[in-house]
This record gives C-alpha cells, structure tokens and sequence, in this order.
C-alpha cells in the first residue's frame, strides 16, 4: 500500500549515471549508519527500529540487520500493515493510518524509559514522522533513507494526486480504486517488470527475487 514520488529523467546517460550515483550513496550510508548514529564505540548499544518503504517490507533490510547486530545493537524490523508477513489484508485497511498502525504499537510498547533510533526509507519516513510527533520522548534521531519528509506543502494527498496522473509509467503495477475510477487509487503494487527494470536494476540478484516473491 501506499504511493512513490517519481522523476521523469529524458536523457537515458544521465539517468543511469544519476542512479548509479544514489546506489553508492545508499551503499556508503548503510556501512556507515553505525557510525553516523553512534558516535564512539564506547557508548552503550543502541535500538535501531527499520521501516520499509513501498511495497516492501521488513525482509529489505536483510543486509543491514547483521552488520547492527554485530555490532551488539539491538534491531527490531516492522512490517507496516498488509506488508511482509503482516497477516492483514490490504483491501481491509482504511487510511495510512492503518498502514502505519503497526509502528504506532509497537512505539506504545516500549518502556518509558527506553529511547530507540528510528529509520525510515521512503514511504517509511512517512511512519516515523508520525512516530516522532506521537512518541518523541522515545526516539533519539531519526533517520530518513532517501524517504518522504512530509511538511506543509508535501504530504501524502498530495502523493496520491501525484500517483494518479503518473500512473500510466509504472508499466505492469496494479492500481485499485475503492473510491470509484475517477478518484485517485487506494493501493497499488509493484509489477514484476517494473520492480525488475526500475527498481532492482542495479541491485543483486537476491534482492530481486526477494522482491517479486515476498513483497
């Protein structure tokens, strides 16, 4: 569930030099989170809380998991509703409140006390804004990885109006409307040509297929 923000790029060279730019750049952000969050080695472990983006879930963070963790921190992945193995059904939810739901939850859970780093990756910063407005005396930064950072005049209606006339360039993804066909759509998912040529198209074969198969 849920909307992405896309750019139209005319020239194919620079296209494809820009993305390879953004893959290093998330390539040296995610080694270096750690570092960037942490400051020295000797302050105490921290609580990473990962949300996904788009249609995905808390499988996308499967390379980023073990090097946290082995650096002794502790790393809670969240599957926003109806995504990863969250058991329920997109065509149930009724706002993106519903969709973030599950980080709302989990964020009451925990102790007074405790303080976690939130990290959120496109639509995911939608969810940790919201969690930084509702629980900010539990969150010590929050990170958004090349995310939605919503403000006055960027929120998620003005998404949705957005998906809506582009929806014709997201090739074989698929739209519903419960609102009625002239309204904008209210869930969408990532074809596999899509998520294969505009998604993974620089990304290990593993993620592609943890991609078209999980979701």
């Amino acid at each position: 569930m849920g909307f992405v923000k896309r750019q139209k790029v005319l020239n194919p060279e620079r296209n494809m030099e820009q993305k390879q730019k953004l893959v290093v750049l998330v390539s040296l952000l995610i080694y270096n989170l750690p570092a960037m969050v942490l400051g020295t080695s000797s302050e105490p472990p921290k609580h990473f809380v990962l949300v996904h983006g788009s249609c995905h879930g808390a499988w996308s963070w499967y390379k980023l998991v073990p090097l946290l963790k082995s650096e002794g921190h502790n790393v809670t992945g969240i599957d926003l509703a109806g995504s990863g193995v969250d058991p329920q059904q997109v065509n149930t939810l009724r706002s993106i409140s519903d969709y973030i739901k599950p980080l709302r939850d989990f964020m009451e859970s925990l102790p007074d006390q405790q303080k976690v780093v939130l990290v959120g990756h496109s639509l995911g910063g939608l969810a940790i804004s919201q969690a930084m407005e509702r629980f900010p005396e539990k969150i010590s930064v929050a990170v958004f990885l090349t995310a939605l950072m919503p403000g006055p005049t960027l929120n998620i209606s003005t998404l949705s109006q957005r998906a809506f006339k582009e929806q014709d360039s997201q090739m074989d993804s698929l739209y519903t409307y419960d609102n009625g066909p002239n309204n904008a759509p209210t869930t969408f998912i990532f074809g596999p040509l899509y998520l294969s040529s505009q998604v993974y198209q620089l990304s290990p074969r593993e993620s592609t297929i943890a991609g078209l198969g999980i979701g």
